[in-house]
C-alpha cells in the first residue's frame, strides 16, 4: 500500500513575538559560536593582538581547549544526522500504521 502526499511535519501557528524571540535568540547563539571558533582557530594560527586576548578574555576560555572544541564539533557534525535520520524512520513508520 503506497502513500499518497506524506509529509510528517506537524505545522502549527505560532504567534509573531514567538518567532521574532526565537530568531533573536538563534541569531545570539550563531553569533557566540562564530565568536569562539574564530577566536579558536585564530589562536591556532598564532594570530595573536590585544582585540583577540580581550575576546578570550570576555568568552572565558582556555587557549587549550581548542582540540576539546573541535572534538565537539565533529561529534555533533556525526550525532545530528543520525539522530535525524532516525527520528525521520520512526515519523514515516507511524505514518504507515
Amino acid at each position: 500500500m503506497k502513500l499518497q502526499n506524506f509529509d510528517p511535519v506537524i505545522r502549527h501557528k505560532t504567534s509573531r513575538t514567538s518567532r521574532i524571540v526565537r530568531a533573536i535568540l538563534l541569531i545570539v547563539l550563531w553569533v557566540f559560536v562564530a565568536l569562539v571558533v574564530f577566536a579558536n582557530i585564530s589562536f591556532s594560527l598564532g594570530w595573536y593582538s590585544d582585540g583577540l586576548v580581550s575576546l578570550y578574555l570576555v568568552l572565558n576560555l582556555q587557549p587549550h581547549a581548542n582540540n576539546n572544541l573541535l572534538i565537539l564539533i565533529g561529534i555533533l557534525l556525526l550525532i545530528v544526522p543520525v539522530y535525524c535520520g532516525w527520528r525521520w524512520h520512526q515519523l514515516t513508520k507511524e505514518a504507515r500504521s
